[in-house]
């Protein structure tokens, strides 16, 4: 491998892993983005009525719930009884925690293991979408779907496919400087 071509690859490799860290920290950033979307007649009625409960046991108000993260999702579950309450909460923590430590793998520069968090970053938001759809939390009469669980799904496939780009072009650097060594 000539200095040009090393040169390059090193480029290359930076601008995967400043790309890496930037879509892990979308996906920690998701986690406080819509999950649902009030429909447009539950936000004419909670401007008229903002300071009305629409969840008092989580301190949510009517202007609160116009749009609702899994942080606020999290919230009031959190206020339930019973065994399924800290599942729930868990597996909506995981939706931050999972990215979290993906961007900390995307910043120490090992794109195998950010991807990895990734792909469970995904497959935990894909759960949370499919169980709040089969329970009918949401679509529902007052809320629809907010961005977060697009932008979730986008984001991880991305930061996926940035990994094993990584990864891929990591390995023939390796290989191309054994090849130039011998």
């Amino acid at each position: 491998m000539d200095q040009h071509q090393e040169v390059s690859s090193a480029k290359v490799m930076l601008i995967l892993r400043i790309a890496m860290v930037a879509l892990a920290a979308l996906l920690v950033g998701c986690f406080f983005l819509p999950w649902g979307s009030a429909i447009a007649e539950f936000r004419d009625a909670a401007a008229q009525m903002p300071e009305a409960w629409f969840y008092e046991p989580a301190g949510l108000t009517a202007a609160d719930a116009a749009d609702l993260s899994l942080v606020e999702y999290a919230a009031s579950y959190q206020t339930l009884e019973g065994a399924l309450r800290d599942v729930y909460v868990s597996i909506m923590y995981a939706a931050v925690a999972l990215p979290a430590i993906a961007l900390l793998f995307a910043a120490l520069g090992k794109p195998v293991p950010a991807s990895i968090f990734a792909v469970l970053t995904l497959a935990v938001t894909e759960l949370l979408r499919w169980d709040f759809g089969d329970r009918g939390v949401l679509p529902s009469a007052s809320h629809d779907w907010g961005i977060a669980p697009t932008v979730y799904m986008v984001v991880a496939i991305v930061l996926i496919a940035l990994g094993i780009a990584s990864a891929v072009l990591k390995h023939r650097v390796k290989k191309a400087k054994a090849a130039a060594a011998v």
